[in-house]
C-alpha cells in the first residue's frame, strides 16, 4: 500500500542524530499527536523531555485520520448527557472546546503551514430517528450555551449541494479541518525550539521500573534512564507496560479512509471546506485540496476491525460499503473512483474516554492514549494536562480527573 496521502503531502521533520542522553528528565514514547503535544508543553515549562519515535512523526493514526477537529466525543451532545450527565457532559465539552481553540492558536501563532480550515462543521443526520436525536441534543445545547444552527431537511442541499437523502443538519461553528501530519509535525517543529529533542527510527522495546526512574531500552541495543516516562502508542503501549494494565484495558481497532483524485473544480465547490459526518460520526467526509475523502463502515463488517493492529492493508468490503455510502448520498461522485485508500489503528476503552495520568501502582509512569479515534479534539490540551501534573502536580481543567487510568484500577 503507497504512503497514505497526508504522511506523503507533510514535509518530513529534520533528522536528529546525535547521540541519546543517558539520562532525561522525561522521555516519550511515541511521536503522534499526543507524544509531541505533551513534549510541546513540557519543554516550554523549562523540563527535559526526549521523544522516541519508532517511525516518523505522525506515521501512524496522527498522521492517518482524516484531518477533522470536531467537538464532543463526535458524539451528539444528548448522547453524551445521557452517558456523562449534565456537569460532567458540559466539562468535557468545554476541555474539547479548548482543545480546538488551543490548536488553531498554535497553528496561528507559529505559522504553521498545514491547511487549517476553521470553518465548522456538519453534523447531517442519516435517518429521522438520527434528527430526533439532533433536536434532542439541539435543545439541550441551547440550554448550556453551544453555539449551533439546526437546520432541515429542505436546507440540506443549500449547505452542502452534492447531499442527498439526509434528513437534517446540525451546524456546530467551532470545528476545523486540517492536514493532520503537516499540523504534528510543525507542532514537532516547535517543540524542538523549545528545547525538546525528538529522535526518529527510535523504536522502544522495554520499559524497566529502576529506583529512581526507568530503564528504556531500544531496538538497536541503546538505552537510557529518566524520572518520568509517558506512553503515548497507542495500542503499541499495551507491549511495554509490563504491569498489564494498558494490555487490560485498551483495545485496538482499525479505521479505513478512501480518496478521489483531484476533482473538476464545479464539482470541488458542491461540497464546502469544513468537517462533515453522518451516522453519529460512524461515517464522515470532507474535502481537501479537491479531493473527496471519506472514512467509516467498520461497523457493516463482521468484527467491525476491532483487534487489528495490521495498518498496512485495507478491507475490500469495507471498501465496496464505503463506495455504495458514496453512490447514495453523494451521486454527482458517482464515476469518480477511489484513487487511493489506506488504514489508521485507533485505540479504545471501555467507556470512550482517554486515559490520561499515572498508571496504578507505576511511580512515575504515566500513559496519554486511548482517544477511541478522536485524538485530534483531545490531545493537545491532554498533553497541556499531563504536563501540568508532571511539573505541578496536577491538572487545571476539573475534566482531567475524568481521564484518570485509575479509574479503571
Amino acid at each position: 500500500m503507497p504512503a497514505p496521502l497526508f504522511l506523503r503531502d507533510a514535509p518530513p521533520l529534520p533528522i536528529d542524530d546525535a547521540p541519546l542522553p543517558t539520562r532525561i528528565d522525561v522521555a516519550i514514547v511515541g511521536g503522534g499527536i499526543a507524544g509531541i503535544a505533551t513534549a510541546l508543553w513540557l519543554a516550554r515549562a523549562g523540563v527535559g523531555v526526549l521523544v522516541l519515535e519508532a517511525e516518523r512523526v505522525a506515521a501512524r493514526a496522527s498522521g492517518r485520520n482524516d484531518g477533522q477537529m470536531l467537538l464532543g466525543l463526535g458524539e451528539h451532545y444528548n448522547r453524551i448527557v445521557g452517558q456523562l450527565g449534565r456537569e460532567r457532559a458540559r466539562l468535557l465539552w468545554d476541555y474539547i472546546r479548548r482543545n480546538n481553540q488551543a490548536m488553531k492558536d498554535e497553528i496561528g501563532f507559529s505559522e504553521l503551514a498545514c491547511d487549517l480550515v476553521p470553518a465548522g462543521g456538519l453534523r447531517l443526520a442519516v435517518s429521522e430517528h438520527e434528527q430526533r436525536e439532533l433536536e434532542e441534543a439541539s435543545a439541550l445545547m441551547r440550554e448550556d450555551g453551544i453555539a449551533h444552527e439546526l437546520l432541515p431537511a429542505a436546507d440540506v442541499e443549500r449547505v452542502l449541494p452534492a447531499a442527498r437523502g439526509f434528513f437534517g443538519v446540525l451546524r456546530l461553528p467551532g470545528e476545523a479541518i486540517v492536514q493532520p501530519a503537516a499540523m504534528v509535525r510543525g507542532f514537532a517543529r516547535r517543540a524542538r525550539e523549545a528545547g525538546a529533542r525528538i529522535v526518529e527510527a527510535a523504536a522502544v522495546t522495554a520499559v524497566e521500573p529502576e529506583a529512581e526512574g526507568s530503564r528504556i531500552t531500544l531496538a538497536d541495543g541503546r538505552s537510557l534512564r529518566c524520572a518520568f516516562v509517558v506512553h503515548c502508542t497507542s495500542t503499541l503501549a499495551r507491549e511495554l507496560d509490563g504491569s498489564g494494565f494498558l494490555r487490560a484495558q485498551v483495545f485496538p481497532f482499525r479505521g479505513q479512509i478512501h480518496a478521489t483524485a483531484e476533482l473538476p473544480e464545479a464539482l470541488a465547490a458542491q461540497f464546502p471546506p469544513c468537517a462533515m459526518s453522518t451516522h453519529f460520526c460512524y461515517e464522515y467526509f470532507r474535502c481537501y485540496r479537491q479531493r473527496f475523502v471519506v472514512g467509516g463502515m467498520r461497523w457493516s463488517v463482521p468484527g467491525e476491525q476491532l483487534g487489528i493492529l495490521d495498518d498496512s492493508r485495507h478491507d475490500e468490503r469495507v471498501a465496496a460499503n464505503l463506495r455504495a455510502f458514496v453512490d447514495r448520498h453523494f451521486p454527482a461522485l458517482a464515476r469518480q473512483p477511489f484513487a487511493e485508500q489506506w488504514t489508521g489503528i485507533m485505540a479504545g476503552t471501555a467507556d470512550a474516554l482517554p486515559l490520561l495520568g499515572a498508571l496504578p501502582g507505576r511511580p512515575g509512569v504515566f500513559a496519554l492514549l486511548g482517544f477511541n479515534g478522536y485524538g485530534l479534539s483531545f490531545a493537545f490540551q491532554a498533553g497541556r494536562s499531563l504536563a501540568e501534573i508532571i511539573v505541578e502536580g496536577k491538572a487545571s481543567h476539573p475534566m482531567v480527573a475524568s481521564f484518570a487510568p485509575r479509574r479503571f484500577a
